[in-house]
């Protein structure tokens, strides 16, 4: 009988999970049985058969950089003429006619939305050819963690982010990209646009980035190189996408936990929802926080830091809960009892 992609019981869902054994095994057939037929050795090539290739998933990442560069100059020039009216190679040098382009709410929309929808293009392809199934092969599918489950890692993914934004920023100084993005999110949030701007950076790379390297390359090098190498390979392609150099060392960690959380729920979705909570929390932060170390915070600033980490504590300790009673994906196992 087909599953829907979002509606597998929990002991009907190894079926569809990405990350259990190979379909040659699950569909009706026993490890034991399989062994009966063919012995080892037609086993042994049963997995290899349902084993992805390795080479897609690190050449999608290439092809999605290449997108999002294209897309990204393209929208820049578009962004130019909307807010400037005219544009010149000069300007794509100008610190300050950046500043200008990204201040415009249209602006920041362009420069923002166009380049995440090229970035994930490739992606939806990828998976929509897939003889595997669109679904089954982003992960997008109800996995085996219980809604709460999901919740909780979602409210424990802040706190991955401060406290490594913490530690790298107490050994290396903020880059001026980095500096300039959060003037930015300033300026719009002082502006009255706060709201949509913490949805808009929340929302976007929680769809795009998330189908990309935990949905297609992590779900991919996880069946083929097994879930630790898998979940570092991905976090670390996630990592560099980012490309200032303190802002890639500083979401890895994020990008481990992510990773972990897509792996043990067996599902996108977790990754997803802490993704979007993650970066919508960065937003309001960045906004209401002091703009300096030397300023203290405002009692606004503290009750919002109050009820994060409150909550952080909280879902980190059901997220715990939950990989520790929950089951762990079946991996795939070469032997097996003997056939009696």
């Amino acid at each position: 009988m087909t599953q829907e992609p979002f509606g597998e019981p929990p002991h009907e869902q190894d079926a569809a999970n990405p990350y259990s054994a190979p379909s040659a095994i699950r569909q009706g057939t026993s490890v034991t049985s399989a062994l009966a037929e063919d012995g080892d050795d037609g086993l042994q090539r049963s997995v290899q058969r349902d084993r992805p290739r390795i080479w897609p998933s690190l050449l999608l990442p290439l092809i999605s950089l290449a997108t999002f560069l294209l897309s990204s100059l393209v929208m820049m020039v578009v962004a130019f003429f909307v807010v400037h009216g005219e544009f010149s190679p000069r300007m794509m040098v100008s610190a300050e006619a950046m500043r200008t382009v990204s201040s415009s709410r249209v602006g920041l929309l362009l420069l923002v939305v166009a380049p995440q929808v090229a970035l994930v293009m490739p992606t939806l392809i990828a998976a929509w050819l897939s003889p595997v199934g669109f679904s089954r092969r982003l992960s997008l599918i109800r996995g085996h963690w219980p809604y709460w489950a999901w919740v909780a890692a979602a409210l424990t993914t802040p706190l991955i982010g401060w406290i490594s934004s913490i530690a790298v920023g107490s050994l290396m100084e903020e880059s001026e990209s980095l500096k300039m993005m959060s003037d930015i999110f300033r300026g719009h949030g002082e502006s009255g646009f706060l709201v949509p701007l913490a949805l808009l950076i929340g929302a976007t790379p929680a769809f795009c980035e998330e189908f990309l390297f935990r949905g297609y390359v992590q779900t991919r090098l996880n069946r083929r190189i097994g879930p630790a190498l898998g979940i570092l390979l991905s976090s670390a392609l996630f990592a560099i996408f980012h490309m200032d150099l303190i802002h890639i060392i500083a979401v890895f960690p994020l990008g481990l936990y992510l990773g972990v959380i897509a792996w043990r729920s067996g599902s996108l979705f977790p990754a997803m929802l802490g993704h979007f909570v993650n970066n919508s929390i960065s937003v309001f932060a960045v906004v209401l926080g002091p703009e300096t170390q030397d300023q203290d915070p405002t009692p606004e600033m503290a009750l919002f830091l109050l009820v994060v980490i409150g909550l952080g504590l909280f879902g980190a300790m059901l997220t715990a809960v939950a990989m520790w009673r929950l089951p762990v994906p079946q991996a795939v196992t070469l032997r097996a009892e003997p056939a009696v």
